[in-house]
Formats: structure tokens, sequence, C-alpha cells
């Protein structure tokens, strides 16, 4: 599992450095950048099979230059002119590469990529085939092109930059140097290999286009995590009290004070329509809810909190003396304690990203539903933990109104009379009502069965 990947990888695969989260936020206080500098991590890929670029048997990074975005009528491959590709150092490693260079923002992007691949193969516990494989056999990564957008398509990433307030290219905000974007838009690639697209022209696709966008801040989030300095910033910031406003449910930020969506909404079915990042807001609140009362019901195991703060913290009552109170109680829990508060994190997380991958890996892209979703998550847990969290999963995903919709035929009642069943007359049948020659039971005056076949 994910906390004995980087030990795995430490001394075999390839060094890079980057950004846990975008460079120009800045401190609540204003005093500073939030991060010092970028993260070390290590990708999967030893330095003798890396290729400049960079590159590997996977994906390949291309720095286009001219380039206009793709297109139903433009694709790739990319054959226009580029930019030298990235070179590793004398040792076969990325992490020399100067942060306020053209070079470190290409190398970023591919060594995001990788890493949100390896982990989440490792949840997966096998090779993620890309869904293109029939064409292309490398994901095409293009960082820097004159763009104030970014998009994951058949075969490609390739992504431009920010906007300024006026809506001008913001150069100094490039999205390939953006985590949590990069990380959703491979999430996308990752549902249409292990889950697939509907087959139906009938089929709408409305859960599944809510589950898509979903599960793209899900990868996100769970990826996110794998950075030590983000998790020890989001607990000493938190003291472990996760159901509040943290650097952990943005998801995108595009700046200090905007970003794509909000993993820790209130919002329920009734609140959203059919649009995919609207609607995918219930379910992702759902799923990262679970990952909490996971979280915090450890901590209770472990007595490193008490049954009413966990419920206090859960149910939260509104009030800002209250809202004081319950922070209160876990920054005097976590004095201390910040080690056990960051393990139970950590498992929480790769919890989390082991029951999305069994998941995700058993659920149909046909008729999708949320109610599906659910019944899949349940499965999965029974296969993880024995069915362990199963009454955290119904009670997040009821708060949530996912449910069967009121027309299901899941709903639909099957009474005794109905199924051909009549007090004291046993099961009688009907020619009449059996038109493909099945056996079909219906009530007969003298009470007789009577077998038609065609």
């Amino acid at each position: 599992m994910s906390l004995e990947l980087d030990r795995r990888l430490a001394d075999v695969g390839t060094r890079f450095r980057i950004f846990p989260q975008p460079r120009f936020l800045r401190k609540a206080d204003g005093s500073g950048p939030l991060f010092a500098g970028p993260e070390t991590v290590t990708v999967s890929v030893e330095p003798s099979a890396m290729q400049a670029g960079p590159g590997d048997d996977r994906m390949f990074v291309v720095d286009a230059i001219g380039k206009l975005p793709y297109n139903n009528f433009f694709r790739p491959p990319f054959r226009g002119s580029a930019r030298p590709p990235v070179q590793p150092g004398e040792d076969g490693h990325f992490d020399h590469l100067d942060p306020a260079s053209r070079e470190f923002s290409a190398a970023t992007m591919y060594a995001t990529v990788r890493r949100v691949l390896d982990i989440w193969e490792d949840y997966f516990g096998r090779t993620i085939q890309w869904h293109f494989e029939s064409d292309f056999d490398r994901l095409e990564l293009i960082p820097l092109i004159e763009w104030d957008n970014a998009q994951s398509g058949y075969g490609f990433l390739e992504f431009g930059f920010g906007r300024k307030p006026n809506g001008t290219i913001d150069h100094d905000r490039p999205f390939c140097e953006n985590f949590d974007v990069l990380a959703h838009e491979l999430g996308h690639s990752i549902i249409f290999a292990e889950v697939g697209v509907p087959g139906s022209p009938t089929d709408e696709g409305i859960d599944y286009g809510g589950m898509h966008e979903s599960a793209g801040d899900l990868v996100a989030i769970v990826a996110s995590l794998h950075f030590h300095s983000l998790v020890d910033h989001l607990l000493d910031t938190t003291k472990g009290n996760l159901l509040t406003i943290n650097g952990l449910d943005r998801v995108g930020e595009l700046s200090d004070s905007r970003e794509i969506r909000v993993a820790l909404n209130s919002r329920r079915m009734s609140d959203v329509g059919d649009q995919p990042h609207e609607r995918s807001l219930p379910l992702t609140g759902a799923i990262f809810d679970t990952m909490v009362e996971v979280f915090q019901q450890d901590l209770v195991a472990k007595k490193l909190i008490s049954e009413d703060l966990r419920t206090r913290s859960t149910n939260l009552p509104g009030t800002t003396h209250d809202l004081a109170d319950i922070q209160a109680g876990f920054a005097d829990a976590y004095a201390g304690n910040e080690a056990a508060f960051k393990d139970a994190l950590l498992r929480a997380r790769d919890y989390l990203g082991r029951l999305l991958a069994v998941t995700w890996s058993a659920v149909s892209p046909d008729f999708l539903t949320y109610h599906g979703i659910l019944r899949a998550i349940l499965s999965a847990d029974r296969e993880i933990s024995g069915g362990a969290h199963a009454e955290v999963i119904r009670a997040c995903f009821a708060w949530r109104e996912i449910a069967p919709v009121p027309t299901s035929m899941l709903l639909r009642q099957h009474t005794v009379a109905a199924c051909g069943f009549m007090a004291g007359k046993g099961v009688t049948f009907a020619a009449d009502d059996n038109p493909a020659g099945s056996l079909i039971p219906s009530p007969r005056a003298n009470g007789s069965a009577t077998v038609i076949r065609s």
C-alpha cells in the first residue's frame, strides 16, 4: 500500500522537485509563500530508463512552439517545432533544475503526472492501461502553450496559463505547475481506462458525468496527501479537525481565494442540477466525509480524542462558541500526539485510495447512478475492511440524499398476490400473461395450476 510506496522507490526511482500547491499561494497572515519551495519526489522510473524530455515508456513531454490547442480536427501526435527536450543531471535525476526556468515547468508536468499515476497504480495493485492504447502507446504532455486554459483528451494533456483579473494571460501562473489541476485531469484518464464510457445512445449519463468530475477531484485530493509538507501544514493548521475549511478540500486553487471546486461542501442532491461539475459536489462531499469519519474514528479507537468530541465535530451546531470549543478540544488532543494524528490521517488516506480503486474497478458506465456507486463502495468496503465502515458510508451518503430515485424499480413493491400466490390456493398460471412462453403465475378462479408453453 502507499505508506510503503516512497520507501520502495527511494533507492531505485528518479528524483524531481515539484510544488505541492501553487507557488503563488500565501500564508494566511500574508507573511510569505504558503510552502517554502518545491518538494523532492521520486517516481517509479529508474534513471537508466528515463528519457530526455522528460519521458518514459508511458508518457513524454514535448514543449511545443507556437502550438494551438487540440480540437476535433487537430489531434495528437504533435508534429510541429518544439524546444529541446529537458536533460537529466549527471546523476540521471532532474532535481537540479532551477524553479525559475522553463525546463523546471516542463519537468514538473512530467513528474506530477508520473507521480499521480504511480500512486494510483499502487492503490489498484496493477498497471492502469491507457484508454487510448489502440492508437498511442504513450501519453503526450504539452506544458506551456499560449492559452488561458488547460485540457485533457484522447492521448494528451496540454496546459496553458491562468488569467489576470483583466482577463489576459498570466504567465506567472502556469497550469502545468498546479498539482491539483494536473492530478484532476489525469483522474479523467483513469476513469476512462477503468470504468469506460456508456455504450447506449439512450443513456444520458447524468450521474456518469458527475462521477467523472468527482473522481478527478478525489484523485487530486488523495494524491496531494502524499506530500509530507502538505499533510504537516494541514494538521498543524486544523489540529486534526478536518471538518473545517482547510487547504485539503480546495481543489485546483487558482488564487489565494479562488479554486475550481470545494470538497468540503454542504451540497445535497436536492441542491444541484445536471451540470457535471455542480452535480459532482454531493458525491465528492459524501466520499470526503467518509475519509474524515474514518480518520476520526481511528483517533477515538486510539484514545486520542473522545467520542463526544468526534460527535460534536461531525454534527456541527454552527455557533461561534461551539466551533471554538470544538477547535480547542482538538488543539488539546493534538498537542504531543502529532505523529499519531499524522499516522491516522495517512491510514485514512490509503483506505480511501484503495476503496476508490476497488469501486472504480467494479462499476459499469452504462446507466450509472450515484446509488449504484454507493452499493459498489459498500461492496469495496466489505472486501477491504470486512464491512467495518459500512455504517459510516451509509450515513455520509444518506445525508447527501444519495439513494434510489423514487421511480426506481428497486423501490417497487412485490406483493404475494402479484407473484401469483392466492391464500390457500398455491400458485396459478394464465396463458394470456405469457407472451414469451415462460412460466408466469396468475390467479385462477378454480385455484388450479396450468402451465402454458409455446
